[in-house]
């Protein structure tokens, strides 16, 4: 196995993922719902923020939820 050295950058950090969903997730199923976002996947949903936080905390514990109410969206135009 060959390494060179430029490479190799032990200072380098994997990088996160984000928190925000991306606009790969569909959230059109939970339109009105409060939805608790872990690694940008839902996590918890709930009628309100309290309920989703808590369904999230339930499923991944050790990990911040991020907590957002999903509105209606509009139409995508093509």
């Amino acid at each position: 196995m060959n390494l060179q050295p430029s490479t190799l950058n032990p200072n380098a950090m994997p990088e996160k993922p984000s928190p925000e969903p991306g606009p790969e997730l569909d959230l059109s199923p939970y339109v009105g719902c409060w939805v608790a976002l872990v690694r940008g996947q839902v996590a918890g949903v709930g009628v309100s923020a309290d309920t989703a936080l808590r369904a999230a905390k339930h499923t991944r514990p050790r990990e911040e939820p991020v907590v957002i109410l999903v509105r209606h969206m509009p139409p995508t135009q093509e």
